[in-house]
């Protein structure tokens, strides 16, 4: 884990600062700068005509072609006491320097600049070399020196001593000092809101990191506080919507581990049995077959097979159950009749209803329509609650098997006498591995899948299984199938 100096906020904070100093400067440097030349573009332009008055006072010997060396010192001493800072020499057209006033570093400068000084072709300040620096240049004011007839002689070329620096500018100006001054403070300033907002804006990363690292070591019910609405605060929610979803799927994770395990033992318990009767009746059937009758042993093989029959529903039924949960099966959808399904289960039944001595009735509308779905998958519901009825209804009780419609469609409706389904059992009835004692005692054989197939099935109709119980009074299974609805083309449409 980084440590505080060098996590998000400190480098979002360092970074900042050295952007901002770094612009201070930069923007420091430009406004000297821009100052150094705005002061030499002013005593440029003020002393433009410098050169050339100075100009006017000198002569050129007709006869020897040179300007009179006495008239230039005499002009230069006069205008040393008017502004010691500037310095004057002779250049020929070539550029080299051929007389003057101080001592020389070198003898020739840009003849080019001189010439854009006086054609005004260059935006002021103009630099050029100064010839007393050996690798200085000033900004300076030039005039040619024409012959009588006209033609150029050479060029008086007055350069003026250098510029006070940025420093001496800062220190001389109250201006530039005061806005120095400012801007070093408003540096200072905006650093220290800047760490502060920094710090607030990634508060949200910090909390969100220590609920990442609770999650890490095993606490998930960790969530990450929402503080603001922007996109830290988006992550946040988002954090938190993970969060809840890997907390949901342990859980479920878990539960499924439980139910995993009850069953194997369910599976375990219902199998060992009919297993175990299996086996005593053929050992005894092998041990004593001189001795037994043969209706004897008509009745041990009519148990073996009763319990081999009952072990084959249980393995297909756990076979239907996992195609149904894997989406392997699809209902195969046509029109039938709602009343005639009902009539023919019920037939089915009431054997065994009798035998038992249970009243299984019908409550069935003449007038029934033709509903969408498939008949096999909707006749094995049917089984599934009728059956369940039968083994839970006591001796005396009464089931019946009601259809009745509306305009949304057909409902289907098996309701019982027996003792009803606990109210904490309720939520539970259609989870494949759940079984309460209750249950499987009154069970008996048999591992309980109806339910959970029932509800697979009618999944696939997106239709529902409702249920309905007291405690000692009965139980009520119903589900509504679509109505059928004939078109022009080819299949059919229908109403949910």
């Amino acid at each position: 884990m980084p440590t505080r100096f060098y996590g998000l906020s400190f480098r979002l904070s360092l970074l900042f600062v050295v952007s901002f100093a770094t612009m201070t400067g930069v923007f420091f440097y430009v406004l000297l700068d821009a100052g150094e030349r705005y002061t030499a573009e002013v005593v440029q332009k003020s002393n433009y005509t410098l050169a050339a008055s100075i100009a006017k006072e000198l002569r050129i010997n007709e006869q020897t072609d040179l300007v009179e060396r006495e008239r230039f010192q005499k002009l230069f001493d006069a205008a040393m006491i008017i502004n010691p800072s500037i310095q004057l020499y002779l250049v020929h057209d070539d550029g080299e320097v051929f007389t003057t006033t101080n001592a020389l570093k070198r003898n020739r400068i840009d003849i080019d600049k001189i010439r854009a000084f006086i054609d005004s072709s260059t935006a002021f300040p103009i630099y050029c070399d100064n010839p007393s620096d050996e690798r200085g240049r000033s900004i300076f004011s030039a005039a040619p020196l024409r012959r009588s007839d006209g033609s150029l002689h050479c060029y008086l070329y007055v350069t003026f001593k250098e510029q006070s620096s940025g420093a001496e500018m800062v220190r001389q100006s109250y201006i530039l000092t005061v806005l120095t001054h400012t801007l070093i403070i408003a540096t200072v300033a905006a650093s220290l809101f800047a760490v502060v907002m920094i710090f607030l804006l990634t508060r949200n990363v910090k909390l969100l990191t220590n609920a990442a690292h609770r999650i890490e070591q095993g606490d998930f019910s960790a969530r990450a506080p929402i503080i603001t609405n922007d996109e830290l605060g988006e992550l946040a929610r988002v954090f938190n919507d993970m969060a809840g979803k890997i907390d949901r799927s342990i859980q479920t994770l878990k539960q499924n581990d439980r139910l995993r395990r009850d069953l194997v033992a369910n599976i375990a318990h219902d199998l060992r049995t009919p297993l175990a009767s299996i086996e005593g009746y053929a050992e005894t059937i092998l041990m004593k077959e001189r001795l037994l009758s043969d209706d004897e042993k008509k009745l041990y093989l009519g148990t073996i097979l009763k319990n081999a029959r009952s072990l084959t529903r249980l393995v297909a039924a756990l076979f239907e159950l996992s195609k149904l949960e894997a989406k392997q099966l699809e209902a195969k959808k046509e029109p039938f009749s709602p009343t005639e399904l009902a009539q023919d289960v019920t037939l089915k039944f009431q054997p065994r209803a009798m035998e038992k001595r249970v009243a299984l009735t019908t409550m069935l509308a003449s007038d029934a329509p033709f509903v969408f779905g498939d008949i096999g998958l909707i006749e094995r519901v049917l089984q599934n609650l009728i059956e369940n009825a039968i083994q839970y209804t006591p001796e005396g009780g009464a089931i019946a098997i009601a259809v009745s419609h509306s305009k949304d469609g057909v409902t289907f409706a098996v309701s019982d006498t027996g003792k009803g389904i606990p109210k904490q059992d309720l939520p539970y009835i259609y989870d494949r591995f759940y079984r309460s004692a209750s249950v499987r005692e009154k069970a008996g054989s048999g591992l309980g899948l109806g339910l959970a197939i029932s509800k697979k099935i009618l999944e696939l109709h997106g239709a529902t299984l409702e249920v309905q119980s007291i405690e000692n009074k009965g139980t009520t299974f119903s589900f509504k199938l679509p109505l059928f609805v004939p078109t022009l083309s080819v299949g059919a449409e229908f109403l949910n």
